[in-house]
């Protein structure tokens, strides 16, 4: 099979593509590639993962890629693919050429060459070996058991020179480059083997101190680095935990993990070294001496005032602070006092669910991901929240840091760490928790969740279940209310509160309920709510629903004529609003009513959607459309449609491509 030379293979592409193709293929970009006679299957690593399909037919190259590429010839990825067939093609001519062909050794027997070599040649043969190699040196070094000489210092010395040599021109380690770190892993289990316990966490709190200290400059979209560093603390801890060392050798330990727990700069190596340490704290005494430890973190909640069960000035000062923030009228506020969301709906994200100043990654994420290093450019709301909000409103800031507990760096920590951060806060607390639950002491879990109930919806409604469990339902109230009115989304507290309320307070019920919908679009809260409605109470509540919506979320009212099974007032709904997205989502009940005319405001709304946009993801969303589309009208109707759309963007071979994909 003749597959394209390299000179075909630039002829088939713009010079831009080619060239970019052969960076591409000489970075080892090229993955699973399978070639099959005349078909070539690939997928090749770029911003993204792209698939790649090439058949040969009549010495015609048919390609395809799965990439925005939306220019004349082919695209890189198809380039780097057929350079590589093409090189994979040389490669195996060369390799059954009988001129190149060469008798292959038999395998050494090394167990024997080392039996029948005396003893001086073998010494001889090491020193040379160490004398060369400082790695093997210090292998040889730990395999006899004796020590190296070196300090953390110096090991993290030798690693950031490891990332000194691996940084770009742009002095950033780029997504595909990653540094070696074995020869320090392995240095350290050969330790771990003789029992050098404090070598062993030397090597590895260097190697997890330089990670870290380095992530400034890494992209580590791939979470390499991030792996590095889970293992290299959890390998610290393990260390230590398989020595069955008693509490007094076990405390340096434990107090160098918790000072690195709090001072940690990204939310994951936080959890990687409170993993940690719930590996190495296995008795009371060495939780004890873990709270001890936080303690010195944290002011306004004291171990102390916890185990003693002293009573909190800071808590009452905390419970007055919110009582003096939030509204004072007589019951929850009723839907036409509103002008406008004062909450959350489903597809709003508000500004004002996170701590006061600019929003960091870890606000989004909460530390699952180190979105920094991407290397995407500029950052977008949809890297972070995917498709689950619509958009980001900017509203008044969170009154939760009101009434929260601080945390206190340490005297070593950095000055630009932001330890007091309510994310951080939340995660130290967490903590504390799981401390408190592990002993078994119930007493200062309830009083350290009274200290701290207001600083995450969590809290507020771990601590209600708690009461609620212990049959004290009235505080439960008390404690609901204050997050309903704390924190800006307070949906599940919202749910805790309506099933206290139903069997207490019909009229707390049937608020909450009502709550629940307008800011939360919550229809199970509907349906609960209507069926504890007689019929006219329940027409006034609907009457007031429908005006709300009409004056602050008109999607929300197609919702509501749906759910109610109104199609006819839904359709006219949609035809004012004049939303593609609503115009799809609502096709299946609403376009029963007229097919035809449905189809029609489907391609009034298409059409100038098709021309607004480039790239074969927006191809693939008309593609989306059409097939909603595909089934209101006859055949011939729908077909002169998208001959319409084909005839218009005939110059956007992508556009075609994706439609002829999608069989139209």
């Amino acid at each position: 099979m003749d597959y394209p030379t390299r000179e075909d293979i630039r002829s088939l592409c713009t010079e831009q593509s080619f060239e970019r193709g052969v960076n591409y293929y000489h970075q080892d970009r090229v993955q699973e590639l399978e070639v099959d006679g005349d078909e070539i299957r690939a997928t090749v690593r770029g911003s993204s993962y792209y698939d790649v399909a090439i058949d040969i037919v009549d010495d015609t190259v048919q390609s395809h890629c799965n990439c925005p590429y939306d220019y004349t010839g082919d695209c890189k990825h198809i380039v780097a693919v057929l350079l590589a067939v093409d090189d994979r093609d040389t490669k195996r001519v060369n390799d059954t050429d009988p001129e190149r062909n060469e008798t292959v050794p038999e395998t050494v027997d090394i167990e024997s060459l080392v039996e029948q070599t005396t003893a001086e040649d073998l010494r001889a043969f090491l020193f040379d070996i160490i004398a060369d190699d400082q790695d093997i040196r210090d292998r040889f070094v730990a395999f006899v058991g004796e020590d190296t000489g070196k300090t953390i210092y110096d090991y993290k010395q030798e690693i950031d020179r490891l990332f000194d040599d691996a940084v770009s021109r742009r002095r950033m380690v780029e997504h595909d480059t990653y540094i070696d770190f074995s020869q320090y892993t392995d240095l350290a289990e050969t330790h771990r083997e003789r029992g050098h316990v404090d070598t062993v966490t030397d090597i590895y709190r260097a190697i997890s101190e330089a990670i870290r200290e380095n992530l400034d400059r890494v992209d580590d979209s791939g979470g390499y680095y991030g792996r590095e560093l889970e293992r290299a603390i959890e390998s610290y801890a393990e260390t230590v935990a398989e020595q069955d060392l008693d509490h007094e050798r076990k405390r340096p330990y434990i107090q160098y993990l918790c000072e690195e727990f709090v001072e940690a700069d990204y939310g994951f190596a936080s959890d990687y070294y409170d993993d940690a340490l719930r590996t190495l704290c296995t008795t009371d005494e060495d939780l004890e001496y873990w709270l001890e430890q936080l303690d010195t973190h944290v002011s306004g909640v004291t171990l102390d005032a916890v185990l003693s069960g002293d009573p909190s000035s800071e808590a009452d000062d905390r419970r007055d602070q919110s009582a003096d923030s939030v509204d004072t009228s007589d019951g929850p506020a009723r839907a036409d006092e509103f002008t406008s969301h004062s909450e959350r709906t489903d597809d709003v994200l508000y500004v004002s669910d996170f701590t006061d100043g600019p929003l960091r990654t870890d606000d989004f994420t909460g530390g699952t991901l180190d979105v920094e290093h991407l290397a995407v450019g500029t950052l977008k709301f949809e890297y972070f929240v995917g498709d689950a909000f619509e958009e980001l409103r900017v509203d008044e800031q969170t009154t939760v840091e009101k009434h929260t507990a601080s945390v206190e760096p340490t005297e070593s920590g950095t000055a630009d760490t932001n330890t007091s951060s309510s994310l951080e806060k939340r995660r130290l607390f967490s903590t504390y928790i799981y401390v408190l639950e592990e002993l078994g002491d119930e007493d200062a879990l309830s009083k350290l969740y009274e200290e701290i109930y207001l600083e995450s919806d969590r809290f507020c409604k771990e601590y209600a279940q708690r009461l609620i469990d212990e049959g004290n339902e009235s505080r439960a109230i008390e404690v609901i209310e204050d997050g309903i009115h704390t924190f800006r989304s307070p949906r599940n507290l919202r749910w805790l509160a309506a099933d206290l309320y139903e069997d207490r307070d019909m009229d707390e019920y049937r608020d909450t309920l009502k709550q629940l919908f307008l800011d939360h679009t919550e229809w199970a809260a509907y349906d609960d709510l209507k069926a504890v409605c007689d019929d006219q109470d329940w027409q006034s509540i609907y009457e007031e629903f429908e005006r709300y919506f009409e004056r602050d979320d008109r999607k929300d009212l197609v919702s509501l004529y749906v759910h109610d099974d109104d199609l006819e007032k839904a359709f006219a709904e949609l035809k004012d609003s004049a939303d593609l997205s609503s115009v799809r989502r609502y096709r299946d009940p609403v376009a029963t009513t007229a097919p035809v005319e449905y189809f029609e405001l489907y391609r009034e709304l298409l059409v100038p959607f098709a021309a607004g946009d480039t790239g074969r993801r927006h191809y693939r969303e008309i593609a989306d459309h059409l097939e909603e589309m595909q089934g209101l009208v006859p055949e011939a109707r729908f077909k002169e449609f998208v001959d319409f759309l084909k005839d218009k963007h005939s110059n956007r071979p992508a556009f075609l491509d994706e439609l002829e994909k999608a069989e139209f």
